[in-house]
């Protein structure tokens, strides 16, 4: 990464700006002001905007959000890209907006209005259409009156019955259970007492259901009639604002969609602008981009605006490391282990990028565990399947690192001679280089030996991250760490070998010497830093262990299958076994990988809180896959 700073003329500011948002590679940052030399700094001061400047300012942001109200509001509908130019469109989509933001508005709020008496007007039909059950039918009906209550449970039909009683002795009272959960009650009464019923509800605060006046006075028969042709109504209408918006949408959308992302690039701009220096004749913005894309930045902004504009390369200091951003910078190969990394924070500028030995120790820690034939395969379909059906970018890369890991269970699968456990020993003779099950002592060696490099390999590059960060003391003491665990791990083999035994008392004089420097580089807590190192090595047996696990649970899949005594209650019972257990040798493998990589590995080196590198860019709807997004840079 390279600091950076560019200077031009006054006048020439914001079409190098627009040139530097359209290229993405340079993040801006005014804080490095603070950070170079005392001769250049106090020329400088922040830029002065004029008022036209920020009168431009001011009215855009008004015309944005009004753009951006608007495109909440129109349905989302598919629309063909618009030839127009968005800056010479803004004038006259400024005397437009404001027309159809308050038609579009208007329109809403007509169908809310119309949605709101439609739903009122379905719990009448429902409430009609119990009273249609419950009603006396014929002669019977002629001379009465109708009362409807709504109760919420049994208990208010109970209190319901009781006042209408007590009020008026001889009330019919019936009820039915609606679709909610509620109840509707229905008092029956003469036409002439309906009032005296009535009076006494209200005095027990029990209310009754009122209808629309345009019902109040028609039979029952066709009070469901007009309720019905009023709801027919209101969905037509509620239907043909929606075919409005929706023709709005259609005829406008492409033109306001561009013009907003127009504002939001010629806005961000503005803003930016605010956060730069000036002389006397000149701007001045400094800012980070990576190193290789600085000479093609120089050249692009000299085609572009000639020799007035300089790029120059600033000395980083030390006190700028902890602030550079960072880029995770790999090959095609690489980039989708960066997810495995992106899970926790970045890592400094002056670590180093975990990336590539991440995509090399977690297929084989991956492959070790599950180490099946058979297992290998069914994931390498699944790998293949995700890589070419699913369009998510997180997904492609899930897909891409379990393909790596699947060719790894299969590579580890031929060694231990596992197809679905010993199924593949059973059906095809497949014989072990080393089975698992049995030989357990050498699976525990081959475990350590494996964890041993891996932490050795993260203590190297523990002294390298010290010396990017100028650390001296720091990396010393790192070096003479991993002498100690290779000088132990020497002394501990030498026991199992008889012609190492050779080298034991050089190698334990060897510790005698460094564990003291060791003390002084490192402080005091350095030799249970050693102990943490070593038992990390330990807890590498993980591999062996859950491995042994898998390979166990797919054995007795194949016994109880064997023991069914029906064939195809074997293959049920096998499948279901075996599936289980893929997905738990997916899940075990994957989480304990990555959990020797955070844990063991990443603390001997890597120091997080790196900060993202955000170049100045165009529009988020504009923006373009590019290979630099993808890239960690040092």
């Amino acid at each position: 990464m390279s600091k950076v700073e560019v200077a031009g003329p006054r006048e020439m500011l914001l079409p190098v700006l627009e040139t530097i948002q359209r290229e993405e590679i340079l993040q801006i940052e005014p804080g490095i002001r603070e950070r170079i030399r005392e001769d250049t700094a106090h020329k400088l001061r922040p830029l002065a905007l004029d008022t036209q400047v920020l009168a431009e300012r001011l009215v855009l942001e008004d015309l944005g959000n009004k753009i951006g109200r608007l495109l909440t509001l129109l349905p989302k509908v598919p629309t063909k890209e618009s030839n127009l130019s968005p800056s010479l469109a803004v004038d006259s989509i400024a005397s437009l907006v404001g027309t159809h933001l308050d038609a579009c508005k208007e329109r809403l709020q007509r169908k809310e209005a119309l949605q709101s008496e439609l739903g009122q007007l379905q719990r009448y039909l429902v409430f009609l259409g119990a009273i249609e059950l419950l009603a006396p039918k014929g002669a019977a009906a002629a001379d009465r009156e109708l009362i409807g209550i709504e109760a919420k449970d049994p208990a208010t039909l109970d209190q319901l019955a009781k006042v209408a009683d007590r009020t008026l002795p001889g009330t019919v009272v019936t009820s039915a259970k609606m679709e909610d959960g509620s109840y509707i009650g229905l008092l029956t009464t003469e036409k002439q007492l309906a009032n005296k019923l009535r009076d006494g509800l209200r005095g027990s605060q029990i209310p009754e259901i009122t209808l629309p006046s345009y019902l109040d006075r028609l039979p029952l028969p066709d009070k469901v009639k007009a309720a019905r042709a009023r709801r027919d109504e209101l969905s037509t209408q509620v239907a043909a604002i929606d075919n409005e918006l929706i023709d709005m949408a259609r005829k406008w959308r492409a033109i306001y969609q561009p013009v907003q992302s127009w504002l939001e690039q010629r806005l961000s701009l503005l803003k930016t602008s605010a956060s730069l220096y000036e002389t006397d004749l000149c701007f001045v913005l400094f800012g980070w981009m990576p190193s290789a894309t600085v000479a093609g930045l120089r050249q692009v902004l000299a085609e572009q605006h000639g020799d007035a504009v300089v790029v120059e390369e600033r000395e980083i200091l030390k006190q700028d490391l902890e602030t550079v951003p960072v880029v995770l910078r790999n090959p095609a190969y690489l980039q989708p282990f960066e997810l495995l990394v992106r899970l926790l924070p970045l890592p400094r500028y002056t670590s180093i990028d975990p990336t590539p030995f991440v995509a090399i120790f977690f297929p084989l820690f991956f492959g070790m565990i599950l180490g099946d034939i058979g297992y290998g395969l069914i994931l390498l379909l699944v790998a293949v399947g995700a890589i070419l059906f699913v369009k998510r970018r997180i997904i492609r890369q899930a897909g891409e690192i379990l393909l790596v890991s699947s060719i790894y269970t299969i590579v580890f699968g031929v060694l231990y001679g596992e197809c679905f456990g010993d199924l593949g020993t059973r059906l095809f003779d497949l014989r072990p280089f080393i089975d698992r099950q049995t030989s357990l002592v050498p699976m525990v060696y081959f475990a350590l030996a494996v964890g041993s490099v891996h932490v050795v390999v993260g203590l190297v590059l523990g002294v390298v991250s010290a010396l990017k960060g100028r650390q001296t003391k720091e990396a010393v003491y790192r070096s003479l760490s991993i002498l100690v665990v290779i000088c132990v791990t020497g002394i501990l083999a030498s026991y199992f070998a008889p012609v190492a035994a050779l080298v034991r008392g050089p190698l334990i004089t060897a510790v005698l010497v460094i564990i003291p420097i060791l003390i002084f580089t490192g402080g005091f807590l350095a030799p249970f830093e050693l102990l943490r190192d070593f038992g990390n090595i330990i807890s590498y047996v993980r591999l062996m262990a859950v491995g042994l696990a898998s390979v166990l649970l797919a054995s007795i899949a194949n016994r109880l299958a064997g023991a069914a005594g029906s064939v195809w209650i074997g293959v049920a019972v096998a499948i279901l076994l075996h599936a289980f257990n893929i997905l738990l040798g997916v899940f075990a493998p994957a989480v304990h990988a990555l959990r020797l990589h955070y844990v063991e590995f990443f603390s001997k080196f890597m120091e997080p809180g790196g900060k993202d590198f955000k170049p100045l860019r165009l529009a988020k709807d504009k923006m373009k896959e590019k290979h630099l997004a993808n890239g960690h840079e040092s």
